[in-house]
């Protein structure tokens, strides 16, 4: 954009060097979820046990083409000048387009104005498995009057996560096998206007926008259906996103524990106090990209050089016998989805370096969690309460299963460049010491106030780095030292120093058993909590909350109860964006804005085993709106995006058997 073309308040692009676009998507996600759970216990004169089992599955199922429409559609038209004027914190109230060549106006609001310009197709195939198995014994006994209790266990618990899918892109050509840009004619064969979705585009659209005229997938897929040569596919495209998207990851967490409680002071004292001990084991596979699968080799597995017309030996300019890959592989003769020609050689050269859960990952860890809880009677009913433990925050499965890209091992290491990039599957879980203390008063008959704080300090936060591989590192892929240790990683890593997280958190909760005999059961709560992060590594603990309320109200009655409660989430920082000596000042950060949601729930009772429920979440439509500012920004600069994602009814039918 040219100097002198733009203020707070307005921005005129350059001369036909705009692009307007006009998308939409449709999905069916269907899915089944089952969870089994079998408990026995046995309450003796002397031993307390209980052991159970559980096992869940959830499944999830996205379609489109399957089900007669594209997943997304994108019509498109550049080489115009758009100009934005009277911008204010939604949005600009003045919006003019023209083209770039002409000068004529162009209407964005119009379907008839773009010109058709791909589709695709997004399948996902994923499925959760969760199992756990348990076995506690306790007992209480008392020395010197004291009394005691002791109890111990352990238990196992297994997640898989297992995901299949990818996008399958179409870019629409037309008739004559051209791609368009603008759109020639009114009867144009690229002409955004065949496949306008007269039903959606009558909406009138938010934000004080007029009607906007919509593609519609279905007939988007007719029109693929009915002339599949207007449309180009890439089966490289295919074969590489399937393959990104599949991912596959296992952990098993084993662990024991062992507690004791005791009681002093004539029970005004109690303790609790143990240590438990967790082993996690994780294996995964993820996409392996390996260029040095795409070399001719012979016998012995050494590169065979390429030679020139004369046969002479080409060298590559860092010494070393390379093959060009252009030449490695014979075009593939598979016939091509599209009934043309034959699949291209990139297909061919990917399938050899770009591998299906090629990545093949294996992690172990123990950590021990002790954990120190008191709780004091000042009176009837003032108790103090406090506590120290330890916890941590797991990565992801996407740390384990994200993909490896091989270096090219012909050619010389680069820490920049020619590198090894992956997760770190060997960083550790951050870990967290924590102080809590509590104060809480019951209100007579039902009810309580409570006010605490908490003090936090997390270590080993994640960042980014790059370094050159070590043993211990490349032994967590199966990777042959000989061969890679001499290259870099970029990678991420546990970031030095400690996040001090406090907080402070109110509490109210009563039931109103004042009320007439016909309104009993009703109870009204509410609660705040300040959160403050500080430290060396804050950066990497974005998204914190720093003020969070809740309140609510409830009726309970022996047939049906109705409970709607109040959230509302303060401002939060998210990441920092990078300056730019051009546009972006320092401290420049992304905003989540502030938001209320009112959700509403209820249940009514069929019979003595079956009852009816029902849930509205979101109830007065509240949005999610994204904001990006530095501390220059005038307010109405702000905004950035917005999602309005409506509200959500669930109703559905639960018993007990």
């Amino acid at each position: 954009m040219l100097p002198g073309h733009f203020d707070s308040r307005t921005t005129n692009g350059d001369q036909g060097q705009g692009t307007i676009t006009v998308n939409t998507g449709s999905r069916q996600k269907a899915g089944t979820t089952y969870m089994p759970s079998l408990t026995w216990r046995h309450n003796g004169p002397v031993w307390r046990i209980d052991a159970g089992f559980a096992h869940s599955k959830s499944t999830n199922h996205y379609r489109d083409i399957d089900k007669g429409y594209f997943n997304s559609s994108t019509t498109q038209r550049t080489g115009v000048t758009i100009a934005f004027q009277e911008i204010f914190y939604l949005r600009p109230r003045v919006i003019k387009v023209t083209d770039g060549t002409t000068g004529q106006p162009v209407d964005p609001y119009r379907l008839d104005s773009y010109v058709l310009n791909a589709a695709n197709s997004d399948f996902w195939e994923s499925a959760d498995v969760q199992r756990s198995a348990r076995l506690n014994l306790g007992r209480d006994f008392s020395i010197r009057g004291v009394p005691l209790a002791l109890k111990f266990g352990g238990d196992v618990r297994n997640s898989i996560r297992d995901i299949r899918g990818g996008v399958v892109p179409y870019t629409f050509v037309g008739r004559d096998g051209l791609r368009s840009t603008t759109p020639s004619a009114a009867v144009s064969d690229d002409n955004a206007g065949l496949v306008l979705d007269e039903i959606f585009s009558q909406r009138v659209a938010p934000y004080g926008f007029p009607r906007i005229q919509y593609p519609s997938n279905f007939k988007y897929w007719e029109l693929y259906s009915a002339n599949p040569g207007y449309f180009t596919r890439d089966p490289n495209a295919d074969y590489r996103n399937a393959v990104g998207r599949s991912k596959f990851a296992e952990e098993i967490i084993s662990s024991v524990y062992v507690r004791g409680d005791a009681s002093l002071f004539k029970r005004r004292l109690k303790l609790v106090g143990g240590v438990r001990a967790e082993q996690t084991n994780i294996k995964a596979q993820g996409p392996l990209t390996d260029p040095t699968r795409n070399y001719r080799r012979d016998a012995a597995g050494d590169v065979i050089p390429q030679r020139d017309a004369n046969g002479n030996i080409i060298f590559t300019g860092t010494g070393v016998n390379r093959v060009p890959a252009p030449s490695l592989i014979e075009p593939a003769t598979l016939p091509n989805p599209n009934g043309t020609g034959t699949i291209s050689n990139a297909l061919a050269q990917s399938s050899l370096t770009y591998l299906d859960r090629g990545q093949q990952t294996n992690k172990e860890y123990l950590r021990i969690f002790p954990n120190l809880n008191a709780s004091f009677d000042l009176t009837d009913n003032l108790i103090l309460r406090g506590a120290v433990y330890t916890s941590v925050g797991r990565p992801n499965f996407d740390q384990y299963a994200g993909g490896l890209t091989l270096p090219d091992t012909e050619l010389p290491a680069n820490p920049n460049s020619n590198r090894i990039g992956v997760n770190n599957a060997g960083i550790k879980a951050w870990s967290a010491n924590t102080v809590n203390v509590r104060l809480e008063y019951y209100i007579r008959p039902v009810g309580e106030v409570s006010i605490g704080a908490f003090r936090r300090h997390v270590r080993d936060m994640f960042g980014s780095v790059v370094f050159q591989a070590t043993p211990e590192f490349l032994s967590l892929y199966d990777l042959d030292q000989d061969l890679y240790e001499p290259y870099y990683v970029s990678t991420n890593h546990n970031i030095p120093g400690v996040v001090r997280m406090e907080g402070t958190e109110f509490n109210y909760r009563q039931s109103l058993t004042f009320l007439p005999q016909w309104a009993r059961g009703v109870q009204v709560f509410a609660n705040v909590t300040a959160l403050r992060a500080t430290g060396d590594a804050t950066a990497s603990f974005t998204n914190v909350q720093p003020r969070v309320y809740n309140w609510g109200v409830s009726l309970t009655r022996p047939n049906y109860n109705v409970r709607m409660n109040w959230n509302y989430r303060g401002v939060r920082r998210g990441a920092l964006i990078a300056a730019s000596p051009r546009s972006i000042e320092p401290n420049t950060f992304t905003y989540a804005s502030k938001r209320l949601y009112i959700d509403l729930s209820g249940e009514y009772k069929l019979t003595r085993t079956l009852w009816l429920f029902g849930s509205m979440r979101n109830l007065n439509d509240a949005t999610e709106d994204t904001k990006r500012y530095g501390p220059s920004t005038p307010a109405h600069a702000r905004f950035l995006s917005r999602e309005d994602f409506g509200s959500l009814w669930t109703v559905g039918l639960k018993g007990t058997f």
